[in-house]
């Protein structure tokens, strides 16, 4: 179906609305351009996706951190019994690393931070006093340190 266009005084042939049984289809050209946008948009935006999902695996590790040594303290206090925690470079007990991070521990005798000795543990007496200990986590892209009060046990601060 063709109409002119009344407005141009040149009497310009356009198409109107397509007959009902006549399908338009894409072209290659129209396809692959916006395939083009949507891989510009994807690259653009993957580095921010990638560092959200990453954030949320630290703080799901600090989180899971931070409750064993609530739990291994509120334990000792309850039982009246000294608690320990046992440490590792893979993290603490209870609460394992994502494969690839690694755990270093300052203690207050430390100069500097080292990955955790065979066997070694973190003390929590009867009181609720412990060690005053700081973890550094590295996941292989950035480091997060948690730093832990020696009378209250609780996360002093969370980031390096």
């Amino acid at each position: 179906m063709k109409a002119t266009s009344e407005s141009n005084p040149g009497g310009t042939v356009f198409r109107a609305a397509a007959d009902p049984g006549e399908r338009r289809a894409f072209t290659l050209l129209e396809i692959l351009i916006a395939l083009a946008l949507v891989a510009i948009l994807l690259a653009a935006s993957l580095p921010y996706l990638l560092d959200a999902f990453s954030s949320t695996a630290r703080e799901r590790v600090e989180e899971s951190i931070v409750s064993k040594v609530r739990e291994t303290r509120l334990r000792a206090m309850e039982s009246g019994d000294p608690q320990t925690l046992g440490l590792s470079s893979g993290g603490v007990e209870g609460a394992r690393l994502p494969e690839g991070w690694k755990m270093e521990i300052r203690g207050v005798n430390d100069t500097r931070f080292r990955e955790p000795r065979d066997g070694e543990t973190w003390s929590f007496s009867p009181a609720g006093i412990c060690e005053p200990l700081q973890l550094r986590i590295d996941d292989g892209n950035q480091g997060t340190l948690l730093s832990f009060d020696a009378l209250t046990g609780q996360l002093l601060h969370d980031h390096e």
